[in-house]
């Protein structure tokens, strides 16, 4: 594809999803935006969201004034809010509240148990951290994707592209260089992304079988970043994601590479 993709305004729309998804989020640079927009257009849209993670979520200011669940002090609830969700709009489930402005996130276990309790609602998951870096390989034991996925986003920072490599900007850093194929100091390039997305050891093989696989990358603030792009999903062999995505996540302009159907 060499033609300019042309910009879309809804990333649920492009995910596809539907009432009674899962849709897993793993990766760094930008993976609570992502989930903000999500819970904002479904919202808008009529569709019911629960919010929640198999590792920490960062703090919930402005995700659109969900309602929030504190399973440690209302756990003999869970069935009753699942049945609730529909007349709730958004929903965020977690274990407690952290220092730092964080929340824990819940068991993988009652994550699937919510699912099948779901009915017309579209279950959020965030599976893995990166503390605010733009770009991570995952490392041993995560992502901690739910069975019932239907869904895995891996997000990268097109952000990172251009900037010297150290631990401020690479989550795992060690990981991440072996799989990435940089050293600390050198300036991160596209195809440094694309192996990041594309290697055996790193997101792909990670999903699970029958999930939608699908690449996003943050912070395309412009006709360079598109580019950039444009280059890692080249880089990328055919059959690793069913789809790329790339957008500025905040504005809500977002492009499409790949499956069209």
């Amino acid at each position: 594809m060499t033609e300019t993709p042309k910009p879309h305004s809804s990333l649920s729309e492009i995910l596809g999803l539907q009432p009674g998804d899962m849709a897993a989020v793993m990766g760094a640079g930008g993976k609570a935006t992502v989930m903000k927009r999500l819970v904002i257009e479904l919202v808008a849209a009529g569709t019911p969201v629960l919010v929640t993670g198999t590792t920490n979520l960062q703090s919930l200011e402005d995700w659109s004034g969900p309602s929030l669940l504190l399973s440690d002090a209302e756990r003999e609830k869970a069935d009753e809010a699942a049945r609730g969700w529909a007349t709730r709009g958004a929903v965020v489930w977690v274990e407690k509240k952290l220092p730092h402005d964080m929340f824990r996130g819940i068991p993988v276990d009652q994550v699937e148990d919510l699912h099948r309790q779901s009915g017309g609602n579209v279950l959020i998951v965030k599976t893995d951290g990166a503390r605010k870096r733009r770009i991570k390989a995952p490392r041993a034991g995560e992502p901690i994707i739910p069975k019932g996925a239907t869904h895995g986003i891996a997000v990268l920072g097109l952000n990172a592209v251009g900037e010297k490599a150290g631990p401020g900007i690479v989550f795992r850093f060690e990981r991440s260089c072996e799989i990435g194929g940089f050293v600390k100091g050198q300036t991160i390039e596209p195809r440094h992304l694309a192996a990041l997305a594309s290697h055996p050891e790193s997101y792909p093989g990670r999903f699970p079988a029958g999930v939608k696989r699908v690449l996003y990358l943050s912070h395309c603030t412009g006709a360079e970043r598109l580019a950039q792009a444009r280059e890692i999903w080249n880089a990328v062999p055919s059959e690793t994601y069913d789809l790329m995505i790339t957008g500025d996540t905040v504005e809500g302009k977002f492009y499409r590479f790949g499956d069209e159907t």
